[in-house]
């Protein structure tokens, strides 16, 4: 998350009413790992909040070459095709909640992000939930890009279940709202408000005030005054009707704070905003949004700006 401190900020911004967010269909991104199990849950406990149907999607990855360089026989492409098949089949087979779930499961021979982009897209899905194993470094490999790289290619939320993440049987318990108060961000903050509306949670809004963006002549107080008054007017007039809303403005680093304050505040879920800013935007470990990922205690629901 880029955070930047501004003296003077605009004030035409619009004021912010809920209206109902409905998730229709669900993607999983199915590794059967225990990461990907995890999510799975999550993507349960949410299809029993809003009656979705579950669409579980597995890529199976070829390897073109074997190590002598010499192609690859089909058979075992196709062995590998039917084993992935099974493996679902049992997947779905143990788990009971699909006795009551409507379900659909995708195996192909496929990258695991084309299968993810092009299924979300035929069947319009809502929401994409994936594990993500949250490593850094060289060790950024398998689900934790896989997960973070679906960010790029989806245009519909992406909730990404990271290492830490506590087991949470009703995901929208308390939910902290984590922005640069960009105007693209404004999608980001529909979805919280309407999540803390329709599930009387607590809501918490967030600003991180990057040290290193401080410019000499200009009064921390003031900025911080006028921070809190952009964060409120995201506020919707009734909120105070069916929930309650804490404002909090914190300076240092947002990959820092935002884990920490999740944490302090037993947030169920963290949603950020993800938009044309690099922090957010680049997939790389040292990026807000991995590290983010990485600490946080609960699930992080990024949701692209549709001006991107």
């Amino acid at each position: 998350m880029n955070t930047t401190e501004n003296a003077a900020l605009p004030e035409c911004v619009p004021h912010l009413a809920t209206s109902e967010i409905l998730l229709h269909k669900l993607l999983v991104a199915v590794d059967f790992s225990d990461q990907s199990s995890r999510a799975l849950q999550e993507a349960i406990t949410i299809s029993r909040c809003f009656g979705s149907e579950i669409l579980l999607v597995h890529a199976v990855t070829s390897t073109v070459y074997g190590a002598g360089m010499e192609p690859v026989p089909i058979a075992p492409f196709e062995m590998g095709l039917e084993v992935a098949t099974a493996r679902m089949a049992d997947l779905i087979h143990n788990e009971t909640a699909f006795k009551e779930i409507h379900h659909r499961e995708f195996v192909a021979y496929a990258g695991a992000i084309d299968l993810v982009q092009r299924v979300a897209e035929e069947n319009k899905v809502d929401l994409v939930v994936a594990g993500s194993r949250g490593a850094g470094g060289l060790k950024l490999l398998a689900l934790g890009s896989v997960a973070e790289s679906i960010l790029k290619v989806v245009s519909c939320p992406v909730l990404i279940v990271g290492p830490h993440c506590h087991q949470e049987s009703h995901p929208f318990r308390s939910i902290l709202f984590a922005t640069d108060l960009d105007p693209t961000g404004l999608r980001s903050a529909q979805f919280a408000t309407s999540f803390a509306e329709r599930f009387h949670a607590k809501l918490t809004l967030l600003h991180v005030i990057d040290k290193k963006s401080r410019r000499s002549g200009v009064q921390p107080e003031l900025v911080e005054d006028n921070i809190r008054k952009e964060l409120a007017r995201l506020l919707p007039a009734d909120l105070s009707t069916y929930t309650s809303a804490d404002i909090r403005v914190e300076h240092g680093k947002a990959g820092d704070i935002i884990p920490s304050t999740a944490s302090a505040l037993g947030a169920s879920l963290i949603v950020i905003g993800f938009g044309r800013h690099c922090a957010l935007s680049h997939h790389s470990p040292s990026s807000t949004l991995s590290q983010v990922i990485r600490e946080a205690p609960c699930p992080v629901l990024s949701v692209r700006s549709h001006f991107v």
